[in-house]
């Protein structure tokens, strides 16, 4: 972790930071948020390293970003998602954005919308496959970046819930 400016309006997961973060998803599957989080506040952020490591650009996804978003009755259509928009960057200075401008369902490149399948604790469930791990899928060619060691997440102040991160994956590691 590089640092984190959190937002006012959430607490939780604040005392086990920056732990709570580091390491895999706990997701809670469909139906349920993992309470493994750390709310942003509303407007709040997040800076991630991958120290001796980065994203790459490969087929597919390129990485995952774990919310606890989860639907409302196991209806994939009343999807309860907390929005965030997704940056990266190689130098920690310049920033690409995914566009995260829905403000309802589908939301696009936003982060936060999708259940939250993977849990190593509970389940065999590979956190880095997009495929089943659930969460967030990003892919670096959507936005023209190659190579991103740094990704910043940002709460979406002008939406009424907050953003909460259980874990981000590298699906594509420059050393695997």
């Amino acid at each position: 972790m590089v640092s984190a400016c959190l937002g006012s309006g959430q607490v939780f997961g604040q005392d086990r930071f920056p732990d709570i973060v580091l390491g895999p998803p706990k997701g809670a599957g469909c139906c349920g948020g993992s309470l493994d989080v750390l709310s942003l506040g509303n407007g709040g952020s997040i800076v991630l390293a991958f120290e001796g490591n980065a994203i790459i650009d490969g087929p597919g996804a390129d990485f995952l970003v774990f919310e606890n978003a989860f639907t409302r009755g196991g209806d994939a259509a009343t999807v309860f998602a907390e929005l965030a928009t997704v940056e990266v960057s190689e130098d920690g200075a310049a920033w690409s954005a995914f566009p995260c401008t829905a403000e309802g369902p589908p939301y696009g490149s936003c982060a936060g919308w999708r259940p939250v399948h993977a849990n190593p604790e509970e389940n065999d469930i590979d956190p880095l496959d997009p495929s089943s791990a659930g969460g967030d899928p990003f892919d670096l060619a959507e936005i023209g970046v190659s190579l991103a060691r740094f990704v910043r997440i940002t709460d979406r102040a002008d939406l009424p819930d907050v953003f909460d991160l259980d874990a981000v994956g590298i699906v594509h590691a420059l050393c695997p």
